[in-house]
């Protein structure tokens, strides 16, 4: 099986933010969900739905990932059509830049990570202030709290936004 052929299909995702797709459900990277099947939910309600559509994309890499940000590109369109907020976590920001992996506090004054999280900004759509630079646990023994305040801000934001959308969609009741 090929590496396309074991990818999660847009559609399924897509499905999935419209609150389609039951607990439970296995994917089947061969073939996307029907109304047939038992965990499809014919008339989902605002419990079943994607609040919030989150990217994780890798900072050192994602300039090669063109088949993933053209399926990404397109979940996030079809999300924005819908109104669901999205947000994108760029990862690994230490491996893009050596500065950030020698100061992590450099973060937010780095060149190369401006240029990044613009050029993912350009790759998928999304607005630069609602991508999230983080570095990765990988080689600490111990927690930092360098690392978790970017992640954990990232996480509060989402949460703002998923909240938001509830609270949006009640109110158009």
């Amino acid at each position: 099986m090929d590496s396309e052929d074991a990818s999660m299909k847009p559609d399924d995702i897509i499905t999935t933010l419209k609150g389609h797709i039951n607990d439970g459900y296995t994917f089947n990277p061969r073939q996307p969900i029907t109304e047939d099947d038992p965990k499809y939910i014919k008339n989902p309600e605002l419990k079943d739905r994607i609040h919030c559509l989150v990217g994780i994309i890798p900072a050192d890499t994602f300039s090669m990932m063109h088949e993933v940000i053209e399926k990404m590109k397109a979940v996030r369109e079809k999300a924005r059509d819908l109104g669901i907020p999205q947000a994108v976590i760029m990862t690994k920001v230490d491996e893009a830049c050596p500065l950030v992996k020698v100061n992590l506090e450099k973060i937010y004054t780095s060149k190369k990570i401006k240029q990044k999280m613009e050029e993912l900004s350009n790759s998928l759509g999304v607005p630069v202030s609602y991508i999230y630079p983080v570095k990765n646990y990988h080689e600490e023994r111990v927690t930092n709290a360098k690392l978790d305040v970017l992640i954990l801000d990232a996480l509060q934001n989402i949460v703002n936004f998923a909240s938001d959308y509830v609270e949006d969609q009640i109110d158009h009741k």
